[in-house]
Parts: C-alpha cells; sequence; structure tokens
C-alpha cells in the first residue's frame, strides 16, 4: 500500500488506501441503515415524543408553526405498483386553552367527513377512536383518526389503508395494531 502525500494545500494525493475506502463505504451504509431504522420523534420543540415501527418511512416532517406533523408511509406489497399507500400521520395543534381539547377534536372531525366518499364505519366498537371509509380516486380507504391531548396541544394521529382484495388480513392486523401502538406511544 502506497502512503498518502499531502499536497502544500493539506490535500491528499495519490490512491486512497483500500483500508480508508472500505471504512468510508461502511460509515455511510451504517449511516444509512441508521436512518431508516428510526422509530423515536418529537414535535413541538420535544414536547409530544412518539414511537413507529422499524421499516416505516418518514416521507414529510413539517415541524414548525402550528400546526406540526409528521407523516410516514408503511410498508405495503399488496399496494406496490399502485398509487396506493398506506400512511399514518401524527399531528399536532395549538388549542387556545387546554379546556378547549373537545371543541379541537370536532372540529378536525368535521372536517374529516367533509372527504369525499365519507361514510362511518359502524362496525368500530373503540369509542376512542374515529373510524371511517373514505374515497381516494379509485379505492376505498380505512381511515382511524385518535385524539390525545397533551396539554395546550391536540394530537391527532390518522392512519389509513386502502382497502385492496389482495391485501392478507393479517397484514391489515398488523397495520391497526401499530397505529394503535403509536397512539399508546403519546401517552405518558
Amino acid at each position: 500500500m502506497k502512503p498518502i502525500r499531502l499536497s502544500h494545500a493539506g490535500r491528499a494525493s495519490g490512491p486512497i488506501p483500500r483500508r480508508a475506502a472500505a471504512a468510508g463505504v461502511l460509515l455511510l451504509l451504517a449511516g444509512t441503515a441508521a436512518a431508516q431504522s428510526r422509530t423515536d420523534y418529537a414535535l413541538n420543540d420535544d414536547r409530544v415524543h412518539f414511537r413507529v415501527p422499524p421499516g416505516w418511512t418518514a416521507v414529510m416532517e413539517k415541524t414548525d408553526g402550528d400546526p406540526q406533523a409528521i407523516a410516514f408511509q408503511v410498508p405495503d406489497e399488496s399496494a406496490q405498483g399502485s398509487d396506493d399507500s398506506a400512511t399514518v400521520t401524527v399531528k399536532t395543534r395549538h388549542m387556545s386553552d387546554p379546556s378547549a381539547f373537545t371543541n379541537t377534536m370536532q372540529e378536525e372531525i368535521d372536517h374529516a367527513t367533509a372527504q369525499s366518499g365519507y361514510e362511518k364505519d359502524t362496525t368500530n366498537r373503540d369509542s376512542s377512536v374515529h373510524q371511517y371509509f373514505v374515497q381516494r380516486a379509485q379505492t376505498r380507504y380505512l381511515v382511524r383518526d385518535s385524539y390525545v391531548q397533551a396539554g395546550d396541544l391536540m394530537v391527532e394521529v390518522r392512519c389509513q389503508r386502502p382497502l385492496l382484495e389482495k391485501t392478507p388480513g393479517a397484514w391489515n392486523r398488523a397495520f391497526d395494531a401499530a397505529c394503535a401502538g403509536v397512539v399508546a406511544s403519546l401517552k405518558p
């Protein structure tokens, strides 16, 4: 192996040693893997913390102003090659007063009912979740909205998945359980 020579400008000249090149590649791969496996997130200057499963990809982050939100795409082999995707969004919104939680939550529910193809899911037995169907292009989606109060912040977790015939029931159950886990992670 040839030694690295520094030019008078302080830059290396000559070939880069194989070990250094290999170390650089390993560091790059480790950094990429760490970014892909991130599970802990925060909004509103670390006032709201939550966890997501490994493998969920953050596709949008707005961590300043009001509202703040982070949206995740959830891997779904059944939707590959289509415009459909399962997503989870965690959004915070400031309330003028902590006692405004119920009214602020109702505003979000009213907004949801205005979506195209809105239909309440009458099979939902969880009163803490606003569960409904909407139409996105040619596909019907199941949407689950959960609300948590964190002081003067309302936190909404919206989980939506396309209702595709080829999606296994086990995947749907795992998605719903993971969404419930995100909501549970918000609570102290």
